[in-house]
Parts: C-alpha cells; structure tokens; sequence
C-alpha cells in the first residue's frame, strides 16, 4: 500500500463527511424523500447524473466537472447507505474491495512485477488478470447489456477483432467511411458523425428504431462470441491457432 498523501487524506475526510450527511439526511427525523429511496429507485439518477458529467467533460468545463463528480459521490453515499442499513456492504467495504482489485492489477506498480510502459500491454495484463479473479474465460460476459447501443457494440466489436475472430468476414465487409489523408482529427470526427445521423434518419424512416436495431444486433454478437467460446472449451479465443478459431467462429453462426 502506497504512503497516505496529504491530497489523500484531505479526500477521506471530505468524504467521510459526506457519507455522514447522507446518513443523516436518511436516518429518523431527516428527509422522508432520502430515507425513503433504493437502490432501484435511485438508478434513473445515477445514469442523469453520469451523462451530465460526460457533458461537462466534453464541454470542458472544469467546475461543471467538479459539481458532476460531486454528484455521482452522492449517488454512492446514497447506495452504500442503503447497503449498510440492510447489513450487506458499506462505504468502507466498497473502498476497501476496490483498492484490494487496484493493487492485484497492477502488479507493475505494486507488486514488483515487470514494468510495463506500453498503455496496450497495461490492458492486455487487466484483462486477463480480470478473467483470472472471476474465474471467467470470457471476453464478453462482463459486459452490461443495459450499455447504450453505440457504446455496447463498440465494446463487444473490440472484444472480438482483439481476440482475433475473424469479424466481420472480408466479403461481408462494404467500407461507407475512410479518413481522407491530411484532414484534421475534428473533420475527420465530424464527417463521422454526420455519416452516423444520416445513417439513423434512413433507418428511421423505414420504421425502424435505430437505438433497438443496433442494440440488438451488437447483443447478437455478443451472444455468438460467447458460443464461440464454449466451443473453444477452456481455451481462450486469443490463444487457438488461425485454423481453429475460424473453424469455431464459423460453427458459432449455427447456434
């Protein structure tokens, strides 16, 4: 465990504090709205609450990320609070698991492990550290299929071409964007984006909800990356030889 810094310790008594406030604000006498929430109830604010920081980290504006982020701490007071007075977890548990998961994974900062200096190679080590402690082979099964349908179908889409599968097949391929050499990261960007919009009004306008119909597909490839991986037994993907994942890949698409 790394020394205790003086920022450090000026944050944990800041947040003790805040969890002493939501603790009052939800005991006997203090707020009938607060005392009476869960942690269902509370789901719709967390998801406002952390698109509204994405908003304020997009717009750049540095206090609108504080006010954010002191926000989403709010919403975990809240939760830990529910937790507690239900005997299941508090806040220090919580803190204390994810520091616990922190330190195993990084075992090139604290654990005397070989130094990695490439972001990649820090990846590739969390992941597969990740499936180590869940017992899971999986590339895929952790991820939430309450994502929203961009976000869960670039999650899975990198999952399956870093496992090397063979998605999607060459002649299955129609390339519809390609960055034009010399243009600015923004234009580029831009260009995108417009190509994106219009895609989604010309689904719409065949009747079609875009934010289903790519929720759905991008839920179908998961499901046939995690068929894949049944059939590879206890095998990761990553690790079969060409023939076989291709093989598998292919026999996956029946399920």
């Amino acid at each position: 465990m790394s020394e205790i810094s003086d920022n450090a310790s000026k944050a944990g008594d800041a947040f003790a504090e805040l969890i002493a406030i939501v603790e009052r604000l939800r005991n006997p006498g203090g707020c009938p709205w607060d005392a009476d929430q869960t942690h269902v109830s509370l789901r719709q604010y967390l998801l406002e609450e952390s698109y509204e920081l994405l908003d304020a980290i997009d717009s750049g504006d540095s206090e609108g990320i504080e006010e954010e982020i002191g926000d989403i701490l709010t919403q975990i007071a809240f939760h830990a609070d529910i937790a507690h007075r239900e005997g299941r977890f508090d806040a220090a548990s919580a803190c204390r698991r994810v520091v616990e998961k922190l330190i195993q994974r990084h075992p090139h900062v604290f654990a005397g492990a070989q130094q990695l200096t490439n972001p990649q190679d820090v990846v590739e080590r969390w992941d597969q550290l990740k499936r180590a402690e869940s017992g899971r082979t999986s590339i895929v099964a952790s991820l939430p299929s309450s994502l929203p349908a961009l976000a869960l179908s670039g999650s899975v889409q990198r999952r399956a071409m870093k496992a090397g599968l063979p998605w999607p097949a060459d002649n299955d391929r129609s390339p519809v964007f390609t960055p034009v050499q010399g243009e600015s990261s923004a234009h580029t960007e831009k260009r995108a984006g417009e190509l994106l919009m219009q895609v989604a009004r010309e689904i719409r306008d065949a009747g079609i909800d875009p934010e289903i119909a790519l929720h759905s597909a991008a839920v179908e490839l998961r499901s046939r990356v995690l068929r894949a991986e049944e059939l590879a037994g206890d095998e990761p993907l990553a690790d079969l030889d060409e023939a076989t994942r291709i093989r598998v890949w292919i026999e996956s698409e029946a399920g």
